[in-house]
């Protein structure tokens, strides 16, 4: 194998034998998952082989599977191969894409997916679920809201990031002071940002649409 292919044959081991691990599978039993999903005859000796791609051997090196085994081998894990052998950190090319779009890691987007499932298209369930992501999002007062968090999240990561060295213990007090205090006005406002997001999108009494019988 060329250097390239040794790299990508390191991140096979690696995440393939993770994704085994994390499923709590033996290599007998993940062949046997992988047969009955997909009608193949994988046994724990192909595992094993798999899981040493790129080891000496008497006769060369171990290679990689074929590509539609790497194929299933990443479809039964919800993978893209590109992951498997280390050409993306991310779960799939498109979450990658997704990434960079929004400037957000893959575990943020993940976790948004969790609210909004959109995998789930004709469900009236998650369809309100996404109506109700949609509406806080794009509320007027959600800036302001996210503004307050951010605030607070600032109250919390400047002090490490400054590192900062007290000439004596007073100094060291009076700083301490001021942080809280500084938390508590920035948990306040975050909470009066709070309030005023659901009051917009939610007034009190609901706004309905009232037909009355004519007598």
């Amino acid at each position: 194998m060329d250097d390239l292919s040794k790299e990508k044959a390191t991140y096979w081991k690696i995440r393939l034998k993770k994704c085994i691990d994390e499923g709590g599978y033996t290599q007998a039993s993940f062949a046997d998952a992988l047969n009955n999903k997909y009608g193949t005859s994988f046994g724990q000796k192909d595992v094993s082989r798999w899981m040493n791609t790129g080891a000496k051997i008497k006769n060369g090196e171990v290679g990689f599977p074929k590509y539609d085994t790497m194929f299933l081998i990443a479809d039964f894990f919800h993978l893209d191969v590109g992951y498997l052998t280390g050409e993306t950190d991310e779960d799939s090319f498109s979450l990658k894409k997704a990434c960079s779009y929004m400037g957000l890691n893959g575990e943020a987007i993940k976790a948004i997916r969790a609210i909004t499932h959109p995998e789930n298209e004709a469900s009236y369930m998650w369809k309100n679920m996404r109506d109700t992501f949609n509406k806080f999002l794009l509320a007027e007062g959600f800036p302001n809201f996210f503004n307050s968090l951010h605030d607070l999240h600032l109250t919390f990561i400047l002090p490490k990031q400054e590192n900062r060295v007290f000439d004596n213990l007073d100094c060291a007090i009076d700083y301490i002071r001021n942080l809280e205090y500084q938390g508590k006005i920035a948990r306040y406002e975050l909470n009066e940002a709070l309030v005023l997001l659901i009051n917009e999108l939610y007034p009190n009494p609901p706004q309905v649409d009232l037909n009355i019988k004519n007598e």
